[in-house]
This record gives structure tokens, sequence and C-alpha cells, in this order.
């Protein structure tokens, strides 16, 4: 793993153009395009509802969200690209990135304003392991390898379904107790994005940024409130089920479905804030329980 120095950029203004994440929905409340089940045994018409991701766990894999602060602006941020892509290429399986975009063309202003509000970012690039408070890219690593060591007390297991630029998600969450005051949130991100007109400014020695340097795990939008939508995790089955029908993904700016994934995670936002567990997978893919 290449070693990064500690440097970083400040931003005063952050950009208030970003597009909006969300799209027209049944329901008339921004994030929610779709009808959500929190109710364990809904699904399937009576048949197994767990039927394609398989019986729920005894124990659940341990996983981390790194939320990446980034902008085009800063030219320290390819460095923070980088460290995230070491991260998830050392762990393919138990981390989820995401790029939240400050002050270009991909940033979502208000998500980005709040979680930079409630991380406390200071600098850029900054990184928030699993919603703790925001620092910079040389403590990440060990951040990630300290909560994948956590014992985790509910894990996610995903199907989704395209059809056109609509998507049907599915996310199933299990526990082996109650769980009280968790919220869950999925997100939309997109790989391969390609630099603004503006580029991708650099002030690495270490990250080669030429123009076909592309963006990798940006935030494009969400399924559920960007602030996450309360869940109600205490069926005697032991898991419940959180179903969107009909997502509408035409309005998040995405450039190729083929590069999308869905991250989904449990968190608390409020004091001692945190990711429980969170889950990754493509368009089209089933993510069982692992």
């Amino acid at each position: 793993m290449l070693a990064f120095g500690f440097s970083s950029c400040k931003r005063i203004n952050s950009n208030t153009s970003g597009t909006n994440p969300f799209g027209t929905n049944q329901n008339g409340n921004n994030g929610n395009n779709g009808n959500n089940g929190n109710n364990g045994n809904n699904g399937n018409n009576g048949n197994d509802p767990l039927a394609d991701v398989g019986k729920v766990p005894v124990d659940f894999t341990k996983k981390a969200l790194l939320e990446e602060f980034t902008g085009e602006w800063c030219g320290w941020c390819p460095e923070g690209a980088e460290v995230m892509k070491q991260l998830l290429t050392q762990y393919p399986t138990k981390v989820a990135g995401v790029a939240v975009h400050d002050g270009d063309p991909m940033e979502l202003a208000s998500f980005n304003s709040w979680l930079q509000t409630l991380t406390g970012v200071t600098g850029f690039p900054n990184g928030s392991v699993d919603r703790a408070d925001a620092t910079g890219r040389g403590s990440w690593s060990s951040q990630v390898q300290t909560n994948l060591n956590k014992t985790a007390d509910c894990g996610l297991a995903m199907v989704t379904k395209l059809n056109g630029t609509n998507a049907d998600i599915k996310v199933f969450i299990g526990y082996n107790a109650p769980l009280s005051g968790r919220k869950v949130t999925i997100a939309v991100t997109e790989d391969k994005v390609p630099q603004s007109p503006g580029g991708q400014s650099n002030y690495s020695q270490q990250v080669n940024v030429d123009a076909n340097w592309t963006h990798s795990h940006v935030l494009r939008g969400f399924v559920t409130n960007e602030k996450g939508d309360d869940v109600t995790l205490t069926s005697p089955d032991n898991y419940t089920i959180v179903e969107f029908k009909n997502v509408d993904l035409s309005s998040m700016n995405i450039l190729d479905m083929n590069n999308v994934e869905i991250v989904a995670f449990v968190h608390t936002n409020t004091t001692p804030r945190d990711v429980f567990n969170v889950q990754k997978v493509e368009l089209n893919k089933t993510q069982a329980w692992d």
C-alpha cells in the first residue's frame, strides 16, 4: 500500500448547484421512490421470502463503510481516491465506498452539507469510517481494520432488478435479537465517471491524473431519505425486509447503469454515531448473506 502525506485542501464555500438526488415517487416524500415494508414475513405471495438470499445466519460478518469527502478542485483528493481504492482491493467484500463530492458538478449539495456538519470535516480529502468523525486519509486504513474486528449485531442481504432505468431494490436485514433506534440508508453510486470539463486538480507525486483518469464510487442519489429511514428490527422471525419498487434512476445523472452499485447500511445519526453493518451489490444482482 502506498504511503501518502497528510497535506489537505481547504474549501471556504461549497457549491450549491448540485443536482437533486431524488426522483418523483408514489408518496410525494423526497427520497422514498416506492413502498417499503418492515414486516419480516412479507414477500413472494406466501412462498419463502428468503428464497433468494437464504436463511438468516447465526453470525454476521462485520463490514465497514468509508464515506470519502472529495472534489475536483482539491489537488490532494486523488490521494484520497487512491487510498479508498487500496482498501477496496484489500477488503473487496468487507468495505463499501461512497465518494461524497463537494464544489463540483457531482456534488449533492444538501447531503454533502449535512454529512460534513455531522462528521466534522476539516479539510479535503477527509473520510468518515462508519459515520465516525472525519479524518485525513492517513488514518482510514487503521480505522477500517478496527471496525472490521467488531462483532456485528445485524447483517444485510440484497436483491436488485433493473427494468430500463427503473429498479426494484429489496434489502433484507437480519438480527438475532430485537434492535431499536436504527435507520437504514440505501445509496446509489457510480464507478468510472469521467472528469468534468474543468478536470481534476492534482498535487500528488504518487497518483497520476491524466485525461483518462476517472472518478470512482461517486454518490449519485438515494433510494431512502438521504439521512436514512427509520426501520423496525423487532420481528420474531429475526429479519426485516425493506423494499422499493420502480425506483427512478434516470433523475440521478447516471452515465452507465453497468457501473452502478447499490449500498445499504444500518446506522444511527445521533451520538454515539455508528454504522452497524453495510452491504453492496450491483444492479441485476443478488447479494446473499455473507
